[in-house]
């Protein structure tokens, strides 16, 4: 009886969540120079497939080439399907950062293309990333 209610809240559980695929890449490096702050730049973040329910997480490391610190000051999304965890400490001058994209596919269907814009403190254009997939 025990292990049957141990299974049953198991299953529970697991119907609750949504799930998580991480996309496994080698690591990428975005390298923040004067002129990629300055005039603004971009990546994308390939999803690939995902089952509608499934959150699609990458991660993404950025180098800082200038001569002083950046720090991101703020993010803003082209919906509330997409996220960037990140440490807002600021990046030192030859440091590597990791951030993470992550984009939950509750409700989205077909190709999907969203944007995550950065702002760095001290410059007006930000840092486009944006996260494609193609939804189940």
């Amino acid at each position: 009886m025990f292990r049957a209610a141990i299974l049953v809240c198991f299953l529970l559980a697991a119907a609750c969540t949504s799930r998580r695929a991480s996309v496994v890449s080698p690591r990428r490096t975005v390298v923040l120079t004067d002129s990629v702050l300055r005039c603004g730049g971009s990546d994308t973040v390939r999803f690939g497939r995902l089952h509608s329910g499934e959150v699609g997480v990458s991660r993404l490391w950025f180098e800082n080439r200038t001569s002083r610190p950046v720090v991101i000051v703020s993010v803003t999304r082209s919906c509330g399907c997409t996220s960037l965890s990140y440490d807002a400490a600021p990046i030192r001058s030859g440091e590597v950062r990791a951030v993470e994209v992550s984009f939950d596919s509750r409700g989205e269907f077909g190709w999907q293309f969203k944007r995550v814009d950065l702002f760095f403190a001290g410059f007006a254009q930000p840092f486009r990333l944006f996260a494609e997939a193609d939804v189940e």
